[in-house]
């Protein structure tokens, strides 16, 4: 199979970070990102390949091991999506076949999808270690002017972003709640949920949330809105009720004001729903993320984490939606009540 070619990294004068365009500062910070990005598309390239020429020749059933246990996502919907755990186990029973490293190459990037570098780099390293004539191991690309293998180039590229992030934490995750911050637990009859609240960092929203747990006005609300790109929406008194054209309109009359609380929408975060205005927040309503959106920054204001059970806000987030487009759970989950731990 012939290689891809690529041209050799552009010589660039930086500029003192005055001069720099919003463009030159992005890429600055996050180069080693769109390198790990381009090492899984053109593993993906790889991928497409063989996959097609073996099954041209009728050696077909390690791949539909591989079809069932994963879903195809991506922009071409061609890019086998699982767990980690999903894609170990297949390595392991297909080793040997045209899969197996295919599923090692799989579980490494469900792992940074994840962020899990070092899981991801060790599965790599098993790849090397069981498949040292694979093509994503043995045929050397030039990368950048540098000659190696994918799976070279990755790993290589995986440690230096390791480095990166432990030097830039605050890029990728909201500082931890001090000691003593209030924690509070919703009950649902999947299990708990349990939230720290940053009452230093966003004090009146804190307050007027814990005011309205102890007052019972979440009991037997719903989580009245999935969605797999975002997280989950709830605390709407109208979804009590029975008409779930009402479900999100609710609770518009109690509002906090806006506030800068220095805190990020990462994956994990209770932020609250916004008001009518830039100026204000809904005191009720509110969203757990799912998955970073910084599209929220400086919209809505973070108030709390999700401290445990995030696998349950995980599973309300996968359920299957009614098919009115409004994003509503077949089978909405209730909060039975809210506990202050």
């Amino acid at each position: 199979m012939a290689n891809l070619t690529h041209k050799s990294a552009t010589s660039v004068t930086l500029a003192p970070v005055a001069e720099k365009s919003p463009f030159a500062v992005f890429v600055s910070k996050f180069w080693i990102h769109g390198l790990i990005l381009f090492l899984a598309v053109a593993g993906w390239i790889v991928f497409s390949f063989q996959q097609s020429q073996t099954k041209a020749k009728g050696r077909a059933e390690s791949w539909d091991k591989l079809a069932a246990s994963s879903t195809l996502e991506g922009m071409t919907r061609r890019v086998p999506k699982a767990e980690p755990a999903a894609f170990e186990a297949l390595a392991g029973e297909l080793r040997g076949t045209d899969v197996g490293p295919w599923a090692r190459w799989l579980e490494a990037n469900s792992l940074l999808n994840q962020r899990k570098l070092s899981e991801a780099q060790a599965a790599l390293e098993k790849l090397k270690t069981d498949y040292p004539g694979h093509p994503l191991v043995a045929e050397t690309w030039n990368l950048g002017g540098e000659d190696g293998s994918l799976t070279d180039a990755w790993i290589k590229s995986l440690a230096a972003r390791s480095a990166w992030e432990s030097t830039h934490a605050e890029l990728f995750a909201n500082p931890a709640p001090v000691a003593g911050s209030p924690r509070v637990a919703l009950r649902t009859a999947l299990g708990d949920i349990e939230l720290t609240l940053f009452a230093d960092k966003a004090p009146a929203h804190v307050s007027a949330f814990l005011d309205q747990c102890a007052s019972g006005y979440y009991m037997d609300t719903k989580f009245h809105r999935i969605d797999p790109e975002m997280g989950l929406d709830g605390g709407d008194p109208n979804s009590v009720g029975a008409d779930v054209a009402q479900w999100g309109q609710g609770g518009r009359d109690k509002t906090t004001p806006y506030v800068d609380a220095g805190l990020y929408h990462f994956s994990g975060v209770i932020t609250a729903a916004p008001g009518a205005t830039r100026n204000e927040s809904l005191t009720s309503q509110f969203s757990i993320l799912t998955k970073d959106r910084h599209d929220f920054d400086g919209q809505r204001v973070v108030f709390g984490v999700v401290s445990a059970g995030m696998d349950i806000v995980l599973q309300i987030v996968a359920a299957a939606q009614a098919t009115d487009g409004s994003g509503r759970p077949e089978s909405p989950i209730a909060i039975a009540r809210i506990d202050r731990l």
